[in-house]
């Protein structure tokens, strides 16, 4: 059980107390990277040698102990159990996060060997440690590796023609300039800054072959980086998506109105859903303006502001499907209760998936109507409670 609660504690994606590691940890990151940058200025050195070496020892015996907290816990990760505990231990060690992990205790080791002047020149391997908290990285991780095959691809682009360029500059410039131009290996430099656009200067080809090659040479180095960014990108975004696929799906099957169309309505209704956070009192919609989106409560309370009293809707209950509808006005002005999440279909979405899904389209059309009379013609409210379960 104390395992249990030390991976809580040291998790990542955990709240509670793990937040408040999160935020010692942070700082410990921060003050060690602050360290190293002080202990290189020889005025703050002299004046605050015996406090920076004590920060930095206290930092590099946190991350000590962390290192080893983490490895004792680590056969309490999800499917741990079925490994045993020391090969899972082995094989967090032999991770990412554990090598992250194992470099941050580097400084300290360093410190012991060398002294502290010398460890601390390594405090920026403690910024790595933010890598497991930061989302978008462990994004990007992923994106590599899933696109290394066509990275490589280009890689192998680029090395091809930084070999062709400085052969070629060799056999054109090697007689006007042979002290710089005299080696292939010599004439790389120039196709290196070339090819990446970075253009220093300090290496120029005199001829006009020459120039018309260094022309070439720049226009390819802007292709390959070019596609580098566009391989990138592609994957980023693809990511990002399927991640918010994810997050949406999860939302919409925890809304007790989705329960009973399938996995194939959800699928579809997820790609369309956009989630939303609202904090208590905000103006989700106001009475009068234009019905441009239907919003369903995943989470958390909404309030109709209706007479004689206000309306309050839970999860699995939606709103502002009366005026997409009938193409009218908003009849109430709805507000955040409490802190919630919405998800929003857009007009045009809204008419895409009614066609698409005659039976959601049915459900929605049988709420609407099974409102009371009035509320429809006299500009009352809008809104309609589902009857299912609240999760």
């Amino acid at each position: 059980m104390r395992s249990e609660r030390l991976y809580r504690l040291l998790d990542p994606e955990a709240s509670g107390p793990a937040r408040a590691f999160r935020g010692v940890h942070h700082a410990m990151v921060a003050a060690g990277i602050g360290i190293m940058i002080a202990d290189t200025e020889a005025e703050w050195r002299l004046a605050w040698r015996i406090e920076l070496d004590i920060g930095f020892w206290i930092v590099c015996a946190f991350f000590v102990a962390e290192y080893v907290l983490r490895l004792a816990a680590a056969p309490r990760a999800p499917g741990a159990e079925l490994r045993g505990r020391w090969r899972s231990r082995l094989e967090w060690a032999g991770s990412m996060a554990g090598v992250c992990d194992l470099v941050g205790t580097l400084p300290g080791a360093l410190a012991i060997a060398f002294g502290p002047d010398f460890g601390s020149l390594f405090g920026f391997v403690w910024g790595f440690k933010l890598v497991r908290y930061a989302p978008g990285l462990v994004l990007l991780q992923r994106v590599i590796s899933d696109a290394r095959r066509a990275l490589l691809s280009v890689l192998l682009a680029f090395c091809l023609v930084l070999l062709c360029a400085a052969s070629l500059a060799y056999l054109i410039e090697r007689g006007a300039q042979p002290q710089v131009f005299g080696s292939i290996p010599a004439a790389l430099w120039w196709a290196i800054v070339t090819l990446t656009t970075t253009g220093y200067g300090d290496v120029t080809p005199l001829t006009t072959l020459g120039r018309m090659l260094a022309g070439i040479v720049m226009v390819s180095g802007i292709l390959v980086f070019a596609l580098w960014a566009g391989i990138l990108a592609t994957g980023f975004a693809e990511e990002v998506r399927r991640r918010e696929f994810l997050r949406t799906w999860d939302l919409v099957a925890k809304v007790p109105f989705f329960h009973d169309v399938g996995a194939a309505v959800i699928a579809d209704v997820a790609r369309l859903l956009r989630p939303r956070e609202y904090p208590p009192g905000a103006i989700i919609v106001r009475q009068g303006a234009l019905g441009d989106c239907m919003y369903f409560v995943a989470s958390g309370e909404v309030e109709v502001q209706v007479r004689p009293e206000p309306v309050v809707l839970g999860p699995g209950e939606f709103f502002g499907e009366v005026a997409l509808l009938t193409g009218g006005v908003r009849n109430a002005t709805i507000v955040a209760a409490r802190q919630c999440t919405l998800l929003i279909l857009d007009i045009v979405d809204f008419r895409e998936l009614l066609g698409r899904q005659p039976d959601l389209a049915r459900i929605i059309h049988k709420e609407a109507e099974r409102r009371p009379g009035e509320a429809a013609r006299s500009s009352e409210w809008e809104t309609r409670r589902h009857r299912g379960p609240r999760s």
